[in-house]
């Protein structure tokens, strides 16, 4: 077992806390992750990007935490958590804004869709592949932060530059 994936060692073993999001089952995994994450990042303006970034930084941990609870005796490796996160910030932040306000009520309408579609079905959309086990539960705590998580984005919003 790798010293970076999440298991119930990450209590003493703390850097499992992010490390886990950034493993993988796979180059399809892998893929699958990072094309949801490129949806909120094409989304919102480049200038949001260090904030989204750091945001996710800051919600990793606390997700890591958050799937300990449902994870039992077995690890957790993958991004579609953060992913969900990233979505629920960016449908926030693109909500917020006047000049974006419809395409963060859609994003935001298509993760509620995803999330309501796991609860009903009891499994997610993609049931995985070969050592592979998706987590709804990782899904539904990455938007729940994503959404508490959203003023992160904002912090630095109003400001002018110095002249």
């Amino acid at each position: 077992m790798s010293p970076f994936v999440l298991t119930r060692e990450a209590l003493l073993q703390p850097w499992r806390l992010w490390t886990c999001h950034a493993l993988q089952f796979g180059w399809t995994h892998a893929l699958l992750n990072l094309g949801a994450l490129a949806v909120p990042a094409a989304l919102v303006r480049p200038r949001v990007w260090p904030r989204m970034a750091l945001a996710l930084l800051v919600l990793a941990p606390v997700l890591g935490l958050a799937i300990l609870l449902h994870l039992g005796d077995a690890e957790y490796r993958g991004a579609s958590g953060l992913a969900c996160a990233a979505w629920a910030l960016a449908g926030v932040h693109l909500a917020r804004a006047r000049e974006s306000r419809m395409e963060g009520l859609v994003l935001l309408g298509l993760l509620s869709a995803k999330l309501l579609a796991e609860i009903v079905a009891g499994a997610t959309f993609l049931p995985g592949g070969p050592g592979w086990v998706s987590l709804p539960a990782a899904h539904r705590w990455g938007a729940a932060l994503g959404v508490v998580g959203s003023p992160l984005l904002a912090a630095g919003e109003g400001r002018k530059p110095k002249a």
